[in-house]
């Protein structure tokens, strides 16, 4: 039994590779007599469908072509009479004038104009002519009020129809009174669709309105005229099945069908239309429409086709009640109609036209079709042919499939074996020989890859030569004696021209720019270019004060002012008289500092706290901002006019993104700078350090980078500084901030930041006091009880996930107490950050929209949203 199977698997495999081992003419050969008997038993049965197929569709087409004539019919005659309205715009029109009008149209198009009129804007200028059997009659001003549907009426509902323009109306049903006709016996009714356009003065003034009535039994006349022998398109003898077309508006209302040709002045109708439908009857100015119910949705996917602005073709849905009226398998095709109501725009759908079609011609060519096939099949000469192309292109199909893995693995630029199923030698053959290439290339590949992987990793280590490889950071230039705005890029020399031309002047000067990009570096060298050079340079940061502490500190007091003011205190603006006043993050003043402010400026005099006499001051004011003034102001958080009192001269400093040619030029200065001032070893920087910094983004600019290249100086190995060395700031948290642990840390006390310099002397800056037992009362707001440990974080919001694990600290801190200020920020994330960083930081998550802010100032609270 064994050895049954054994041999069996043996002979099967012994038969497939004596298989796999022929060529492509052998098996063509031995498939090609199967293959045909095979196809003459299912050849008349695919034949026969697909024939039909087509044929339906030619049939199909040629209703499309009728109905596209029809509604290219109605269309020019719309668009003829559109045309004729516009031409009446350009002059005031009277009753002689209307009345040329309406007998020239009905030269062309007799009985399609039923009345035209002009609506003036004076009630005394309007003029309705309507057209009877008998004449034109002029309708009388005493008569307006007994007219259903007035055209008056309906054009004074129109608004902001501009020159040019003409408005199509709905369907509408319009009724004259009979005491308008001496000549008739009753009231005259009409259906119209109207068209308005309105006139105009030389002025652009309005005149009125021009109203022209277009009888819809024309338009119904046309369908009918296309519906008999007498079609325009009429080219062969149809059977007597029944055929109709009709219209629908763009709301899908069903308003009229086409009838006997006979019959021209016979009443608007849609009862062979809705046959199998259900709906509703009436429009708002026509009882006779018809909008069959939601149910028939074969009826509203054409309507939705049309309101796209495409035709097509459907089968119809015959219910009992229309199935002896309708031969079964009718079909109806359906396209647009539209109207340029305004040239300058794409003409707009008014509704569409529908044709109902049945034709037996399908089942005499089947018939017919498969006589033929019968021949066909006993012959076969046919089908041999098709066999051969057949089964060729199975033979061959490894052919292909290989070269369609050779354009897939140049498409792709890579280069990887070929696996295809043995199906015959050559093609097995010719793979094996293209395996061998790609992996000979591969083996290349991967050594001069290894290669230059070597050669790169070595040269990203070798020290950057600044006086050599970057021979610009030998000359670079300073803005006067100023030594920290380093560069000379295009945005640092444009920042340096403005510094001198803003220091020729006297104005006030804004500088905006976001936090650390030199706003206050700007401000002095303004100046100390500046005529003022030789007296004070105050600088004041209104964030860091309270709304009380940052008065007393720009405005002064008087002794006895209050409990605690022992001694008289002359403020910024009088102690930095005749030089220059710096108002650092002028967007966080307080509206009471605000209005303190623009007084000041306004009049140039101030009024210390407690005295009654107004002191005059000759101070240049220099206020500076990192967030968008004009967006505070539209938000009704900062004023106006401090902010155009403030904005005589703007001045931009650029981020450091946008100059990074300084950032080798910076690098090295401050490696110099460091080496100075700490008497240790001057550092280098590598190739793959220096990229590094040239790729990063630096939100906090040039004191961002002065932070990076002090903290891996900080824990550099050697004397080069590698690319791992360098550590960003929102990622240089130490692990117990990340994991919750925050050390704890003494009360915050800040000193008055005012410091008065005369000279080129560098401005004393702010100063923190630790555990200070004599700060100010006022400053008791920023001091907080330290933070200790936070509890382990809750799963994250959404939107946390792309913060900085800096960020992550604020999240925590706001999950542990509810709220917390600034201060607490940095008190938490460690000495490392600055004041300017920490408030990017909590305004970056306020616009994300996961923190968000009450109050003002230093005291503003931040809470999770």
């Amino acid at each position: 039994m064994a050895w049954g199977a054994y041999r069996a698997k043996a002979e099967s495999a012994a038969t497939a590779h004596y298989f796999a081992t022929w060529s492509v003419r052998k098996k063509l050969l031995l498939s090609l007599i199967p293959a045909i008997l095979f196809i003459l038993v299912v050849a008349g049965y695919v034949t026969n469908w697909y024939s039909s197929r087509y044929l339906n569709q030619a049939l199909q087409r040629t209703a499309q072509v009728q109905n596209l004539a029809q509604i290219r019919e109605i269309e020019q005659l719309l668009d003829y009479y559109r045309l004729g309205l516009l031409s009446l715009t350009g002059k005031r029109q009277g009753r002689e004038q209307l009345e040329a009008a309406l007998a020239s149209w009905s030269v062309h198009h007799s009985g399609v104009v039923k009345e035209v009129s002009f609506v003036g804007v004076n009630t005394a200028d309007t003029v309705i002519i309507v057209q009877v059997p008998s004449g034109t009659v002029e309708i009388r001003h005493d008569q307006y009020n007994f007219i259903k549907a007035s055209p008056v009426s309906q054009a004074l509902k129109l608004r902001g129809l501009k020159p040019g323009s003409v408005q199509f109306s709905d369907l509408t049903e319009v009724v004259y009174p009979a005491s308008a006709f001496p000549q008739q016996s009753g009231p005259q009714t009409f259906a119209l669709y109207r068209l308005t356009a309105a006139m105009f003065d030389g002025q652009g003034a309005m005149l009125g309105y021009l109203v022209l009535g277009i009888d819809a039994q024309v338009l119904r006349n046309i369908l009918s005229l296309y519906n008999s022998p007498k079609s325009p398109v009429y080219a062969f003898a149809r059977t007597s099945e029944n055929r109709f077309s009709y219209f629908f508006d763009d709301q899908g209302w069903i308003q009229f069908q086409s009838e006997n040709l006979e019959e021209p002045d016979r009443e608007l109708s849609a009862e062979t239309a809705r046959l199998g439908m259900t709906g509703d009857y009436g429009m708002p100015d026509y009882d006779k429409a018809f909008r069959p119910l939601p149910k028939h949705e074969a009826y509203w996917r054409m309507v939705v086709d049309v309101q796209s602005g495409q035709g097509g073709v459907d089968d119809l849905e015959l219910s009992q009640e229309a199935s002896g009226f309708l031969s079964p398998n009718h079909f109806v095709v359906y396209a647009p109609v539209v109207f340029l109501s305004n040239p300058q725009r794409a003409p707009e759908i008014i509704g569409g036209v529908a044709y109902v079609d049945r034709s037996r011609l399908t089942d005499a060519a089947e018939f017919r079709h498969l006589d033929v096939m019968m021949i066909i099949t006993v012959s076969g000469m046919g089908l041999v042919a098709l066999v051969i192309v057949f089964i060729s292109r199975v033979i061959t199909k490894p052919l292909h499939q290989l070269a369609a893995e050779i354009r897939t693995m140049f498409e792709n630029k890579s280069l990887r074996p070929i696996r295809l199923n043995k199906r015959d030698l050559e093609s097995d053959l010719l793979t094996r020989a293209l395996n061998k290439m790609i992996l000979s290339i591969q083996e290349k590949q991967e050594l001069i890859r290894r290669r230059d992987e070597q050669i790169h990793q070595v040269q990203q280590r070798e020290k950057v030569s600044f006086d050599n490889e970057v021979p610009a950071s030998v000359g670079w230039r300073l803005v006067g004696e100023i030594p920290d705005l380093i560069g000379q890029s295009q945005p640092l020399v444009t920042l340096q021209s403005m510094i001198r031309k803003a220091a020729g002047t006297e104005a006030d000067v804004l500088v905006v720019g976001e936090t650390g990009t030199g706003k206050e570096l700007t401000a002095e060298g303004i100046h100390k270019f500046s005529s003022r050079a030789t007296r004070p340079f105050i600088s004041i940061n209104c964030g860091g004060l309270d709304e009380n502490l940052l008065m007393d500190t720009l405005f002064g007091h008087v002794k006895g002012a209050f409990t605690e003011a022992r001694t008289d205190r002359k403020g910024a603006f009088l102690a930095s008289d005749g030089g220059t006043l710096f108002l650092d993050e002028i967007g966080t003043a307080t509206d009471k500092v605000q209005k303190a402010l623009l007084r000041a400026l306004s009049v140039r005099r101030i009024r210390p706290l407690g005295s009654d006499q107004e002191v005059e001051f000759n101070v240049r004011v220099i206020a500076a901002t990192n967030v968008d003034l004009m967006d505070l102001v539209q938000r009704g958080e900062f004023r106006d006019d401090l902010y155009y009192r403030l904005k005589v001269i703007s001045i931009q400093t650029p981020p450091l993104r946008q100059r990074k040619d300084d950032i080798p030029i910076l690098s090295n200065h401050f490696l110099k700078e460091l080496a100075a001032t700490t008497g240790g070893r001057e550092f280098g920087l590598s190739r793959g350090a220096l990229e590094k910094l040239m790729n990063h983004d630096w939100p906090g600019n040039v004191r961002e980078l002065k932070n990076c290249i002090t903290r891996a100086t900080a824990f550099a190995e050697g004397d080069v500084l590698y690319a791992e060395d360098l550590v960003f700031d929102d990622a240089a948290v130490s692990p117990s901030i990340l994991f919750g642990d925050v050390p704890q840390t003494p009360p915050i006390a800040i000193a008055p930041p005012v410091a008065v310099h005369a000279g080129q002397h560098k401005p004393e800056r702010p100063t923190l006091a630790v555990g200070d037992p004599n700060r100010h009362e006022q400053d008791s707001s920023e001091a907080e009880q330290p933070l200790g440990r936070l509890a382990a974080p809750p799963p994250e919001q959404p939107g946390e996930q792309s913060v900085g694990p800096r960020m992550q600290v604020a999240l925590r801190l706001a999950r542990a107490r509810g709220s917390f200020t600034r201060l607490d920020y940095q008190n938490a994330v460690g000495s490392e950050i600055s004041q300017r960083t920490a408030q990017y930081d909590l305004q970056t998550l306020v616009k994300r929209g996961i923190l968000r802010k009450s109050g003002k100032g230093p005291a503003t609270q931040y809470m999770l949203v």
